[in-house]
């Protein structure tokens, strides 16, 4: 394997090239290298040690909010835990940067002598990665400092990929974790078979995180929109192709809806507007003076979590392209779940259609045959009723990794 890892510097070497050069035009690039910049120099100004120190590393802000949940559990236990919260992301970091859990700061580039100096400096007494953000540097070096580390809410699968835990390069950092906390146990023995022996199965502590979001809808929900009534449609997260049909359906239905795009730039919220044919107002200019206004969108991000509370369907972008953004969070208030073709990488977006919670959808004519069928009396209502058990169901993983963290620091009396 030590052929590889020429290979692998030299990639990210010229990922961080190509990031610098789309600067030009590109403002995530520009934050993203702009945060890095005297990285050393901000972290050095971290409080001097005096606890047992958990370092979390997340992509972006679906990964933190898996992360959140046992963060918060640990604090509420012991809030002398001292946690460090990184983020590769910029749309994350800029998000949660005051996030008053933890110190947040922004992971520097997996480059030789990066890892060691991070680790170095902040210290850590346990490193926790979620999902399959996988670092080599920085877990090889983590492994080499004989500091513990473990991922959670992992979602690995067979294939050929490397992002497969089956790839030989990737099942050797895998092997390197203490403990992998796997969402669901139907690869575990094949995990098993493959010679791994620190997996557990605790489920998705993202459910956790998205079931209290009901109990945050009267302080988050814009004044604005909770005053304009409830909608036949929230879409969240979208993507061009995801707009170009659901304007189509909103136009040909009549629907009340709001649309989140994942783009909140102004370019971006003003072709929307315009292809709607000026139907639409964004929510920052909405007020009590816009009651006929059939289509709002939405300007600014942090609040689609609780928007979805307001419509009687949902739909999730991002499944015309790489797959769908998070379905956990309109289920979690009882909605039914609408997405397009890219979806079977998600758990539960496949168990749902299965139960008749959600549906996939390739074009406008098969949106308008489901959002017809489920404007039908308590059709809607049923199936969101299926969406929210589900969560009920499968809850629980928060308690299941915090209860293993909390076991790991030394007890103080």
């Amino acid at each position: 394997m030590l052929f590889m890892w020429p290979i692998y510097y030299l990639s990210v070497y010229g990922v961080v090239l190509g990031i610098r050069i789309s600067t030009i035009w590109n403002p995530k690039s520009r934050q993203w290298i702009r945060g890095r910049d005297n990285w050393l120099h901000k972290l050095n100004q971290l409080p001097q040690k005096s606890e047992y120190r958990i370092w979390f590393h997340v992509s972006s802000l679906g990964e933190f909010e898996q992360a959140r949940p046992v963060i918060e559990f640990i604090k509420d236990v012991r809030p002398g835990t001292e946690i460090i919260l990184s983020f590769f992301s910029p749309s994350g970091y800029e998000l949660k940067r005051d996030y008053s859990f933890a110190s947040v700061y922004y992971l520097p580039a997996d480059l030789p002598g990066n890892a060691s100096t991070w680790l170095e400096a902040v210290q850590p007494d346990l490193a926790v990665f979620v999902k399959y953000d996988l670092w080599p540097g920085y877990l090889k070096t983590l492994d080499k400092m004989r500091i513990p580390a473990i991922l959670i809410s992992a979602n690995w699968i067979p294939g050929r990929r490397f992002q497969s835990w089956s790839n030989p390069l990737t099942k050797s950092l895998l092997k390197k974790f203490k403990v992998i906390f796997l969402q669901r146990a139907m690869h575990l023995e094949e995990f098993k078979n493959s010679g791994f022996t620190n997996i557990q199965v605790a489920g998705d502590t993202r459910i956790d995180r998205s079931l209290k979001l009901p109990l945050e809808v009267q302080k988050r929900i814009p004044e604005t929109l909770a005053a304009s009534g409830s909608y036949d449609l929230v879409a969240g997260s979208t993507w061009q192709p995801d707009e170009e049909l659901l304007l189509e359906v909103i136009q040909k239905l009549d629907l009340k809806a709001i649309i989140a795009p994942h783009d909140v730039s102004n370019d971006n919220i003003n072709r929307i507007i315009k292809r709607s044919g000026d139907a639409a107002i964004r929510l920052s200019a909405l007020s009590s003076h816009h009651q006929d206004v059939k289509i709002v969108v939405v300007d600014h991000v942090g609040s689609l979590s609780v928007l979805y509370s307001l419509g009687k369907i949902a739909y999730v972008g991002g499944g015309f392209g790489k797959g769908i953004h998070n379905t956990l969070e309109p289920m979690a208030h009882g909605k039914p779940v609408i997405f397009g073709p890219h979806f079977q990488k998600f758990p539960e977006a496949v168990d749902m259609v299965g139960k008749n919670g959600a549906w996939s959808v390739h074009s406008a004519q098969e949106l308008i045959s489901i959002v017809n069928e489920l404007r039908k009396p308590g059709i809607a209502e049923l199936a969101g009723q299926k969406c929210r058990q589900y969560l009920i169901d499968n809850a629980g993983a928060t308690s299941i990794v915090s209860d293993y963290i909390l076991k790991s620091i030394p007890y103080i009396a």
